[in-house]
């Protein structure tokens, strides 16, 4: 039996050099990631407060990287959304990864999302590792939405980075942590 495994493949190194059989190749489109809310045996992030995303070119070090942050109706109050703030960890910027060309906005909907939600400032705040979002008009209760952040420098190494959502909502004061984001970046999907 080991001998016809070995024949089988010797003929098909054969075929592959002889070109009978073309190599296949990936065409050169963006690699998306996705990922759902998983399933945690030890730590990680509490089902409650975990939120979905899907990352484009999650290569290391990708100047193209683009990540999808979704937010839906189930982990917000039931208020309108006047800003965000979006806490990403000093690891990310220690491996070498970096907002600084990076183009954000709000959509609407979820998937790759709908309209854009009009904002009336974003900052990226590298020594606090923050980036805060303030709309022009307060976004609606029940609305889902997600954060797109496209041109990331994706850092040199993969790993997990935990990125927290807070919202200030319509009547309060402070921002109420809302979910976490864990974020499997530079991880090299070929989905």
């Amino acid at each position: 039996m080991k001998r016809a495994v070995v024949s089988v493949a010797a003929l098909s190194g054969v075929m592959l050099a002889s070109g009978a059989i073309a190599p296949v190749t990936q065409p050169a489109l963006a690699q998306r990631c996705t990922t759902t809310a998983g399933f945690n045996l030890f730590g990680g992030v509490d089902s409650e407060i975990r939120l979905g995303y899907a990352i484009d070119n999650n290569e290391r070090r990708s100047t193209r990287a683009r990540y999808f942050l979704k937010v839906t109706p189930a982990v917000l109050s039931e208020r309108e959304v006047l800003e965000l703030e979006i806490i990403y960890p000093q690891a990310f910027e220690d491996n070498s990864g970096h907002f600084d060309n990076a183009e954000i906005e709000v959509r609407e909907g979820t998937g790759r999302g709908g309209e854009v939600i009009p904002t009336s400032e974003i900052i990226v705040d590298t020594e606090d590792n923050t980036i805060e979002i303030y709309f022009e008009d307060a976004i609606p209760e029940s609305t889902s939405f997600m954060v797109v952040i496209d041109k990331v420098r994706n850092p040199n190494r993969f790993g997990v980075h935990y990125f927290h959502l807070d919202a200030l909502y319509q009547g309060d004061s402070i921002r109420t942590q809302i979910g976490t984001w864990p974020l499997d970046v530079a991880a090299g999907c070929n989905n």
